[in-house]
Protein backbone atom coordinates (compact mmCIF):
# COMPACT_ATOMS: atom_id res chain seq x y z
CA UNK A 1 0.00 0.00 0.00
CA UNK A 2 1.30 3.51 -0.79
CA UNK A 3 2.15 5.98 1.99
CA UNK A 4 -0.82 8.17 1.03
CA UNK A 5 -3.23 5.24 1.30
CA UNK A 6 -1.78 4.26 4.66
CA UNK A 7 -2.30 7.82 5.90
CA UNK A 8 -5.86 7.87 4.58
CA UNK A 9 -6.58 4.53 6.22
CA UNK A 10 -5.23 5.83 9.50
CA UNK A 11 -7.30 8.99 9.14
CA UNK A 12 -10.43 6.91 8.60
CA UNK A 13 -9.95 5.28 11.99
CA UNK A 14 -9.03 8.44 13.90
CA UNK A 15 -11.11 11.20 12.29
CA UNK A 16 -14.36 12.11 14.09
CA UNK A 17 -15.93 13.12 10.75
CA UNK A 18 -16.07 9.48 9.76
CA UNK A 19 -18.02 8.70 12.93
CA UNK A 20 -16.18 5.69 14.27
CA UNK A 21 -16.04 5.48 18.04
CA UNK A 22 -19.00 7.41 19.43
CA UNK A 23 -21.59 6.33 16.80
CA UNK A 24 -20.48 2.69 17.17
CA UNK A 25 -20.89 2.76 20.93
CA UNK A 26 -24.24 4.52 20.66
CA UNK A 27 -25.52 1.98 18.12
CA UNK A 28 -24.51 -0.99 20.23
CA UNK A 29 -25.73 0.49 23.53
CA UNK A 30 -29.01 1.67 21.96
CA UNK A 31 -29.62 -1.75 20.43
CA UNK A 32 -28.89 -3.45 23.76
CA UNK A 33 -31.42 -1.18 25.50
CA UNK A 34 -34.12 -1.99 22.95
CA UNK A 35 -33.37 -5.70 22.72
CA UNK A 36 -30.12 -7.31 23.78
CA UNK A 37 -30.68 -10.21 21.36
CA UNK A 38 -30.21 -7.83 18.42
CA UNK A 39 -26.68 -6.78 19.46
CA UNK A 40 -24.88 -9.45 17.35
CA UNK A 41 -26.83 -8.34 14.27
CA UNK A 42 -25.91 -4.70 14.88
CA UNK A 43 -22.23 -5.62 15.27
CA UNK A 44 -22.39 -7.55 11.99
CA UNK A 45 -23.95 -4.57 10.20
CA UNK A 46 -21.33 -2.22 11.61
CA UNK A 47 -18.56 -4.61 10.52
CA UNK A 48 -19.94 -4.62 6.98
CA UNK A 49 -20.24 -0.82 6.94
CA UNK A 50 -16.71 -0.16 8.18
CA UNK A 51 -15.27 -2.96 6.06
CA UNK A 52 -16.72 -1.34 2.95
CA UNK A 53 -15.20 2.04 3.76
CA UNK A 54 -11.78 0.60 4.65
CA UNK A 55 -11.80 -1.35 1.37
CA UNK A 56 -12.71 1.84 -0.50
CA UNK A 57 -9.75 3.66 1.04
CA UNK A 58 -7.37 0.83 0.15
CA UNK A 59 -8.50 0.58 -3.46
CA UNK A 60 -8.81 4.28 -4.39
CA UNK A 61 -5.87 5.89 -6.14
CA UNK A 62 -3.50 7.95 -3.96
CA UNK A 63 -3.81 11.72 -3.96
CA UNK A 64 -0.36 11.79 -5.57
CA UNK A 65 1.79 9.02 -7.03
CA UNK A 66 5.57 9.14 -7.12
CA UNK A 67 5.79 6.31 -9.66
CA UNK A 68 3.24 7.14 -12.35
CA UNK A 69 1.60 10.20 -13.84
CA UNK A 70 -2.07 10.77 -12.94
CA UNK A 71 -4.47 13.25 -14.48
CA UNK A 72 -5.85 16.20 -12.53
CA UNK A 73 -8.60 18.57 -13.60
CA UNK A 74 -7.94 22.29 -13.89
CA UNK A 75 -10.68 24.04 -11.91
CA UNK A 76 -9.45 27.63 -11.85
CA UNK A 77 -6.99 29.87 -13.67
CA UNK A 78 -6.04 33.25 -12.19
CA UNK A 79 -3.93 35.63 -14.29
CA UNK A 80 -1.57 37.57 -12.00
CA UNK A 81 0.59 39.34 -14.60
CA UNK A 82 0.77 39.80 -18.36
CA UNK A 83 2.44 36.41 -18.81
CA UNK A 84 1.86 34.52 -15.56
CA UNK A 85 -1.08 32.70 -14.02
CA UNK A 86 -1.94 30.55 -11.02
CA UNK A 87 -3.46 27.21 -12.00
CA UNK A 88 -5.60 25.33 -9.48
CA UNK A 89 -6.05 21.59 -9.94
CA UNK A 90 -8.65 19.42 -8.25
CA UNK A 91 -7.69 16.38 -6.20
CA UNK A 92 -9.96 13.33 -6.31
CA UNK A 93 -11.60 13.98 -2.95
CA UNK A 94 -12.35 17.09 -0.92
CA UNK A 95 -10.27 15.72 1.96
CA UNK A 96 -7.18 14.78 -0.13
CA UNK A 97 -3.89 16.54 0.60
CA UNK A 98 -0.64 16.50 -1.37
CA UNK A 99 1.52 16.09 1.76
CA UNK A 100 4.78 16.67 -0.13
CA UNK A 101 8.01 17.62 1.68
CA UNK A 102 8.71 21.35 1.78
CA UNK A 103 11.17 22.10 -1.03
CA UNK A 104 10.00 19.28 -3.31
CA UNK A 105 8.25 19.65 -6.67
CA UNK A 106 5.67 18.03 -8.92
CA UNK A 107 6.63 16.60 -12.29
CA UNK A 108 4.22 17.65 -15.04
CA UNK A 109 3.93 15.88 -18.41
CA UNK A 110 2.18 17.37 -21.42
CA UNK A 111 2.12 16.32 -25.05
CA UNK A 112 2.99 19.10 -27.47
CA UNK A 113 3.23 18.40 -31.18
CA UNK A 114 3.25 14.67 -30.57
CA UNK A 115 6.16 14.86 -28.11
CA UNK A 116 5.99 14.39 -24.33
CA UNK A 117 7.48 17.32 -22.44
CA UNK A 118 8.19 17.20 -18.69
CA UNK A 119 8.59 20.23 -16.45
CA UNK A 120 8.79 20.67 -12.67
CA UNK A 121 6.64 22.98 -10.58
CA UNK A 122 6.58 23.73 -6.86
CA UNK A 123 3.05 23.98 -5.45
CA UNK A 124 2.41 27.39 -3.89
CA UNK A 125 -0.66 26.17 -1.99
CA UNK A 126 -0.23 25.06 1.61
CA UNK A 127 0.68 21.38 1.76
CA UNK A 128 -2.25 20.86 4.15
CA UNK A 129 -4.85 22.43 1.85
CA UNK A 130 -7.57 19.92 1.09
CA UNK A 131 -9.06 19.05 -2.27
CA UNK A 132 -6.74 21.06 -4.55
CA UNK A 133 -3.24 22.30 -5.28
CA UNK A 134 -1.93 25.46 -6.97
CA UNK A 135 1.05 26.05 -9.23
CA UNK A 136 2.40 29.18 -10.92
CA UNK A 137 3.35 29.03 -14.59
CA UNK A 138 5.10 31.88 -16.35
CA UNK A 139 4.90 31.97 -20.15
CA UNK A 140 8.07 32.56 -22.14
CA UNK A 141 8.43 33.35 -25.85
CA UNK A 142 10.33 30.11 -26.41
CA UNK A 143 8.58 28.16 -23.65
CA UNK A 144 6.94 25.05 -25.14
CA UNK A 145 5.13 23.92 -21.99
CA UNK A 146 4.38 27.40 -20.63
CA UNK A 147 2.69 28.30 -23.93
CA UNK A 148 0.65 25.09 -23.65
CA UNK A 149 -0.51 26.07 -20.16
CA UNK A 150 -1.55 29.50 -21.40
CA UNK A 151 -4.10 27.81 -23.69
CA UNK A 152 -5.71 25.76 -20.92
CA UNK A 153 -9.16 26.50 -19.52
CA UNK A 154 -11.04 25.01 -16.56
CA UNK A 155 -12.05 21.43 -17.30
CA UNK A 156 -8.76 20.51 -18.98
CA UNK A 157 -6.77 17.65 -17.47
CA UNK A 158 -3.01 17.60 -16.94
CA UNK A 159 -0.68 14.79 -15.85
CA UNK A 160 1.35 15.13 -12.64
CA UNK A 161 3.40 12.86 -10.39
CA UNK A 162 5.58 13.39 -7.35
CA UNK A 163 6.99 14.43 -5.09
CA UNK A 164 10.39 14.84 -6.69
CA UNK A 165 13.33 16.83 -5.43
CA UNK A 166 16.60 16.89 -3.53
CA UNK A 167 15.67 19.26 -0.69
CA UNK A 168 13.40 18.40 2.23
CA UNK A 169 13.36 21.51 4.39
CA UNK A 170 13.50 20.93 8.15
CA UNK A 171 12.89 23.55 10.82
CA UNK A 172 16.03 25.27 12.09
CA UNK A 173 18.32 23.47 9.63
CA UNK A 174 20.31 26.74 9.61
CA UNK A 175 20.39 29.90 11.70
CA UNK A 176 20.04 31.97 8.54
CA UNK A 177 18.97 31.28 4.96
CA UNK A 178 19.80 33.58 2.06
CA UNK A 179 17.48 32.97 -0.91
CA UNK A 180 18.50 34.07 -4.40
CA UNK A 181 15.60 33.80 -6.84
CA UNK A 182 14.89 34.85 -10.39
CA UNK A 183 11.42 35.04 -11.95
CA UNK A 184 9.31 31.95 -11.33
CA UNK A 185 12.23 30.54 -9.33
CA UNK A 186 10.50 32.20 -6.40
CA UNK A 187 8.12 29.23 -5.97
CA UNK A 188 10.34 26.83 -3.97
CA UNK A 189 11.48 29.79 -1.88
CA UNK A 190 7.85 30.57 -1.05
CA UNK A 191 7.32 26.99 0.10
CA UNK A 192 10.29 27.17 2.47
CA UNK A 193 9.44 30.70 3.61
CA UNK A 194 5.82 29.72 4.27
CA UNK A 195 6.95 26.79 6.41
CA UNK A 196 9.26 29.01 8.46
CA UNK A 197 6.70 31.75 9.02
CA UNK A 198 3.93 29.34 10.05
CA UNK A 199 6.13 27.32 12.42
CA UNK A 200 6.62 29.18 15.72
CA UNK A 201 9.40 26.79 16.69
CA UNK A 202 11.41 27.69 13.57
CA UNK A 203 13.72 30.58 14.46
CA UNK A 204 15.47 30.80 11.08
CA UNK A 205 16.01 34.30 9.70
CA UNK A 206 15.64 34.74 5.95
CA UNK A 207 16.91 37.24 3.40
CA UNK A 208 15.47 37.04 -0.12
CA UNK A 209 17.17 38.57 -3.17
CA UNK A 210 14.49 38.48 -5.87
CA UNK A 211 15.43 39.39 -9.45
CA UNK A 212 13.05 40.15 -12.32
CA UNK A 213 13.08 41.88 -15.69
CA UNK A 214 10.32 44.45 -14.98
CA UNK A 215 8.16 45.52 -12.06
CA UNK A 216 5.20 43.72 -13.63
CA UNK A 217 7.16 40.47 -13.49
CA UNK A 218 7.40 40.41 -9.68
CA UNK A 219 5.27 37.41 -8.76
CA UNK A 220 3.13 37.50 -5.60
CA UNK A 221 4.58 40.85 -4.58
CA UNK A 222 1.70 41.69 -2.24
CA UNK A 223 2.23 38.48 -0.30
CA UNK A 224 5.99 39.05 -0.05
CA UNK A 225 5.58 42.63 1.12
CA UNK A 226 3.07 41.46 3.71
CA UNK A 227 5.57 38.87 4.97
CA UNK A 228 8.10 41.67 5.49
CA UNK A 229 5.62 43.55 7.67
CA UNK A 230 4.48 40.53 9.70
CA UNK A 231 7.67 38.54 10.14
CA UNK A 232 10.62 40.41 11.67
CA UNK A 233 13.02 37.64 10.66
CA UNK A 234 12.39 38.19 6.94
CA UNK A 235 14.33 40.69 4.84
CA UNK A 236 13.64 41.34 1.14
CA UNK A 237 15.56 42.96 -1.72
CA UNK A 238 14.06 43.43 -5.18
CA UNK A 239 16.18 43.65 -8.36
CA UNK A 240 14.86 44.92 -11.70
CA UNK A 241 16.82 44.67 -14.92
CA UNK A 242 14.50 47.18 -16.59
CA UNK A 243 13.10 49.34 -13.79
CA UNK A 244 10.65 52.19 -14.27
CA UNK A 245 12.02 55.71 -13.98
CA UNK A 246 10.64 56.15 -10.46
CA UNK A 247 11.89 52.80 -9.12
CA UNK A 248 12.96 53.22 -5.49
CA UNK A 249 11.94 49.87 -4.02
CA UNK A 250 15.14 47.99 -4.70
CA UNK A 251 18.20 47.58 -6.88
CA UNK A 252 18.43 48.52 -10.54
CA UNK A 253 20.08 45.81 -12.61
CA UNK A 254 20.94 42.16 -12.04
CA UNK A 255 22.35 40.48 -8.96
CA UNK A 256 26.13 40.84 -9.20
CA UNK A 257 29.06 39.56 -7.19
CA UNK A 258 29.52 43.07 -5.81
CA UNK A 259 25.90 43.13 -4.59
CA UNK A 260 26.24 39.67 -3.04
CA UNK A 261 29.29 40.86 -1.12
CA UNK A 262 27.22 43.76 0.23
CA UNK A 263 24.03 41.84 1.05
CA UNK A 264 25.40 38.52 2.32
CA UNK A 265 27.18 37.89 5.60
CA UNK A 266 30.77 36.73 5.53
CA UNK A 267 31.00 32.99 4.74
CA UNK A 268 30.06 31.01 7.83
CA UNK A 269 28.80 27.54 8.74
CA UNK A 270 25.48 28.77 10.17
CA UNK A 271 24.13 30.19 6.90
CA UNK A 272 22.62 28.27 4.00
CA UNK A 273 22.14 29.74 0.53
CA UNK A 274 19.28 28.62 -1.72
CA UNK A 275 19.31 29.45 -5.45
CA UNK A 276 16.53 29.04 -8.01
CA UNK A 277 16.01 30.72 -11.36
CA UNK A 278 17.07 30.50 -15.01
CA UNK A 279 20.05 28.24 -15.70
CA UNK A 280 22.39 31.10 -16.62
CA UNK A 281 21.54 32.86 -13.38
CA UNK A 282 22.24 29.73 -11.32
CA UNK A 283 25.67 29.33 -12.90
CA UNK A 284 26.53 32.99 -12.36
CA UNK A 285 25.47 32.88 -8.71
CA UNK A 286 27.44 29.70 -8.01
CA UNK A 287 30.58 31.24 -9.52
CA UNK A 288 30.14 34.54 -7.67
CA UNK A 289 29.54 32.83 -4.32
CA UNK A 290 32.61 30.67 -4.72
CA UNK A 291 34.66 33.79 -5.51
CA UNK A 292 33.39 35.31 -2.26
CA UNK A 293 34.59 32.34 -0.23
CA UNK A 294 31.44 30.23 0.06
CA UNK A 295 31.70 26.46 -0.45
CA UNK A 296 31.62 25.39 -4.09
CA UNK A 297 28.06 24.61 -5.13
CA UNK A 298 26.75 22.46 -7.96
CA UNK A 299 23.61 22.47 -10.10
CA UNK A 300 22.78 18.96 -8.85
CA UNK A 301 22.94 19.93 -5.18
CA UNK A 302 22.48 17.56 -2.27
CA UNK A 303 20.38 18.10 0.85
CA UNK A 304 23.35 18.92 3.11
CA UNK A 305 25.11 21.30 0.69
CA UNK A 306 25.57 24.73 2.17
CA UNK A 307 24.95 26.31 -1.23
CA UNK A 308 21.89 24.58 -2.70
CA UNK A 309 20.44 24.91 -6.20
CA UNK A 310 16.81 23.89 -6.72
Amino acid sequence: MSDNKKLEGQDLLKTPLHGIYIPTILCIVGTAIVNYDYVPYMIALLALFFGYHILRVKTQRPALSSSKFQDYELIDKTVISKNTAIYRFKLDHDYDQLRIPVGHHLACKVNVGGKDEIRYYTPISNQFDEGFFDIIVKSYKDGTVSKYFATLNPGAKVLFKGPVGRMSYKSNMADRIVMIAGGSGITPMLAVLGSIITSPEDKTTVKLLFANETENDILLREELDEYVKEYPGFDLRYFLNHPPAAWNDGYKGIITEEVLKKELPSPNANTKIFICGPMDMKKQMLEALENLGWPKGTLQSKQDDQVFCF
